[in-house]
């Protein structure tokens, strides 16, 4: 790698060295650009080291703009310029849009704000006035404070996580509690980088609601700390929510609404319950046929399965709007969410987080008053009123199976696969043909993407059992 000396001339002393660097940045991403159009090559495991490498050039890019960004924000470069603020001026300068402007300011000042330690902490600097002992002046001014997130900036300047990533870790430790040691803090942020290495950001901020576990040994303050983040979580949704919609004048309206998760979970349920593929198996036959969907039905036309999948769920959503029965609508929520939770978080004072099949969890305020106004299901394995395992008596897993078997998967099976447990298949691992049973340990959710692959010619797969009997499956092209 090519060092400064070797890239730059030396310059007037105090003259900035970033132009000169961007220029050449710039060339060289013309010729990688040029690089990758003549490259020939097709194997998969090639072409993914490259993408990986330049996401990872991608992110380092994105870590020097939010130093820019931070530059920018502390020199108050808005106020001599005549904006608002900086995220007006960053808004401006790049020909972008205000709320993610104002949000890449608001992340780069949480990367390089230093760190205050707790009252009865010791900082890591010497205090003024200090000298110890070997020091080259008893007049030497003491090192500026480390800033608080300075291995997440380090994780990002070097591409190891994304801004999206540190965006995740910087709320999770801006929502940690009062109280903590610096030590403790620091302990919490070295986690957050560890979960954030083989996770989306998505699911890191459902794991980082967690992050407490790394230095408070108390479980039921560990929960009571994710039901607190939830809860406000809520609190933030229900003030953001909106909705607003527009008459084209041309026989169709649009519009945009902004909905607590939950809600839009529940929505989210119904529409692809709507539009997907309905499945049966033939009686007396093992066939499984594949019937038109439940918007193919209501509506009268089958054509409707045919369309992109954009263009159904808006015509599934058109059709809703009109079957909403206005004399019931303070009546039980129309979709089953699945939420698990224990007995003691909905009846007593404990404060535990549940989670739900949409693939991600509600505070215990929010699950109390949704059982106001739904059925309760009890779950209770193996009890005599829903029988778990069936054996060989039924082919088709029953409803009961699917929802025990969604307190142990959030997501479908498949290795990598993101789609939450709502919208999956309950697939046997030994075929039900070949004398499989239609029990627990054979059962394993499969979206409709990953169950077609597993019984189809171009694809062979392994499984691996966890020690608590949940199932990853890993697929492989057959060669």
């Amino acid at each position: 790698m090519a060092t400064m000396p070797q890239l730059l001339n030396p310059g007037t002393p105090g003259q900035s060295h970033v132009p000169a660097l961007l220029d050449q940045a710039h060339a060289v991403i013309d010729s990688l650009q040029d690089a990758i159009a003549a490259d020939q090559r097709t194997a998969g495991r090639a072409l993914r080291a490259d993408l990986v490498e330049v996401e990872r050039l991608a992110r380092r890019v994105e870590a020097a703009r939010l130093r820019l960004v931070a530059r920018a924000d502390s020199v108050r470069v808005a106020e001599r310029t005549g904006h608002t603020d900086t995220g007006a001026w960053v808004a401006q300068s790049t020909n972008g849009d205000r709320r993610p402007a104002s949000r890449d300011v608001r992340l780069a000042t949480a990367l390089t704000a230093p760190s205050t330690p707790p009252p009865g902490d010791s900082p890591d600097q010497t205090p003024v006035g200090l000298t110890l002992v070997g020091s080259e002046s008893p007049n030497t001014p003491p090192e500026p404070p480390q800033p608080e997130l300075a291995r997440t900036a380090a994780a990002l300047d070097d591409g190891r996580i994304s801004a999206d990533h540190a965006r995740v870790i910087t709320q999770a430790m801006d929502d940690l509690p009062d109280g903590l040691t610096l030590e403790q803090r620091r302990a919490c942020e070295a986690e957050l980088l560890l979960l954030a290495v083989n996770r989306a950001p998505a699911k890191l901020r459902i794991a980082a609601r967690r992050v407490l576990e790394a230095v408070e040994p108390d479980e039921d303050v560990v929960d009571a700390h994710e039901d607190k983040i939830l809860a406000a979580q809520e609190a933030h949704a229900r003030d953001e929510s909106a909705f607003w919609i527009r008459d084209n004048h041309d026989g169709t309206m649009t519009g945009h609404f902004t909905v607590p998760w939950a809600a839009g979970a529940i929505l989210g349920k119904v529409i692809d319950a709507m539009t997907a593929p309905r499945r049966r198996t033939q009686p007396g036959s093992d066939t499984v046929i594949t019937e038109p969907s439940d918007l193919a039905r209501l509506t009268g036309d089958t054509r409707v399965d045919e369309l992109d999948w954009q263009h159904r769920r808006g015509l599934a959503f058109a059709d809703l709007l009109t079957r909403i029965p206005t004399d019931h609508l303070s009546r039980k929520v129309a979709a089953t969410l699945l939420v698990t939770t224990r007995l003691d978080d909905l009846t007593g004072d404990l404060r535990r987080a549940g989670s739900t099949d949409a693939g991600d969890h509600l505070d215990t305020g929010t699950i109390r008053r949704m059982a106001c106004a739904a059925g309760i299901i009890p779950v209770v394995l193996g009890g005599p009123s829903q029988p778990l395992d069936l054996a060989r008596q039924k082919r088709l897993f029953t409803e009961a199976q699917a929802l025990a078997l969604s307190l142990s998967y959030d997501t479908c099976a498949a290795h990598g696969c993101e789609r939450p447990f709502a919208w999956t298949e309950i697939h046997h691992l030994h075929a039900w043909r070949d004398g499989g049973l239609t029990d627990l340990l054979n059962a394993v959710p499969l979206c409709g993407y990953h169950h077609r692959m597993i019984d189809g010619p171009d694809w062979q797969h392994t499984t691996h059992r966890a020690p608590d009997d949940t199932v990853t499956i890993h697929f492989h092209r057959r060669t």
